[in-house]
């Protein structure tokens, strides 16, 4: 019963640590990828929008869905508005089951509000291999969308970006011949460079900002584990014990080196209540009290309260 009820608690701590998780790379996505999100779809979609095409759509549908759309743009062409279309993109971090059907749902309800044809993708940057359907028939019914796998794209691409928000995306991507750690420092060093270096950055905390989202972004391929080293060898880590993943550490640390004080302290009281017991057990068998307490190597006075209290 115990071993279960740790189970359901493992579990439960597991979900809440993917849904704050989730939570963070969904505010990376409003912050950063959406200003981006021009450069994102022409470079790694091979769309060619013109900018002066887009614009925006309000990203609340008022029906009850899992959540809102990630990217909602109106893409239009005023001399052409029967090619005008809605681009609808999600970002997926693990594989969903049901992601053809949130994706029909959201193409009716969209479609039905605004009356214009959507273009849609889902961009999977999860760890595991992607196995997501991205159609379904049913009776006269068929639906489609594009699945896009962001490990199809060299992070050269969004390395070669002036963009700080599509050069850190490269983390994302593959990194071909190159070893991580290489990768990782191109990446880092290049978002850096721009975050400092742009006129729009001045005067503002965009590196530290920058460099906090892409280890949130890092963990998702599992190498916030390179970060840290690469940030110290780049001197961008001043004071170690200022740094949030040190600190998340020591706090670990601490939450370990108290529960395994809190379980000495259980097993020292387990302890005594035996050697009570063992007092009570020993007197209760005819035991002179002198002797009982030479067994236990405890004062007289010791042996005579347990009895006194049982």
């Amino acid at each position: 019963m115990a071993k279960k009820e740790q189970n359901s608690q493992d579990k439960t701590e597991k979900q809440t640590t993917e849904y704050t998780q989730a939570n963070k790379f969904d505010k990376i996505i409003k912050e950063n990828i959406l200003p981006s999100v021009l450069t994102l779809v022409n470079t790694t979609l091979k769309l060619n929008i013109d900018p002066q095409n887009l614009s925006d759509l309000p990203e609340q549908v008022q029906i009850t869905i899992e959540r809102e759309p990630d990217v909602l743009k109106m893409v239009s062409f005023p001399e052409r508005p029967q090619d005008n279309f809605i681009l609808h993109i999600e970002f997926q971090t693990f594989n969903n089951d049901e992601m053809h059907k949130r994706m029909a749902e959201y193409y009716t309800i969209l479609y039905r509000k605004h009356n214009v044809p959507l273009l849609q993708f889902v961009i999977y940057i999860g760890l595991e291999k992607m196995n997501m359907k991205n159609e379904f028939q049913h009776n006269d019914i068929s639906f489609r969308y594009n699945l896009f796998d962001i490990e199809s794209v060299n992070y050269n691409q969004f390395l070669n970006s002036d963009i700080p928000e599509v050069v850190m995306l490269g983390i994302l991507a593959n990194f071909g011949v190159d070893k991580k750690e290489d990768a990782m420092e191109k990446i880092i060093e290049k978002m850096v460079t721009l975050s400092t270096t742009l006129p729009r950055y001045k005067n503002t905390n965009a590196k530290e900002k920058f460099i906090r989202q892409i280890r949130i972004l890092s963990k998702i391929k599992k190498l916030n584990n390179f970060i840290s080293p690469i940030l110290k060898k780049m001197a961008l880590i001043f004071n170690i014990e200022e740094d949030e993943f040190y600190q998340e550490g020591a706090r670990k640390e601490r939450e370990k080196a108290n529960l395994e004080i809190e379980k000495a302290n259980l097993e020292v009281e387990k302890a005594n209540l035996e050697k009570k017991q063992s007092v009570i057990n020993a007197y209760k068998s005819g035991i002179e009290i002198k002797l009982i307490a030479n067994i236990f190597s405890v004062s007289i006075e010791y042996v005579k309260e347990i009895i006194k209290n049982s």
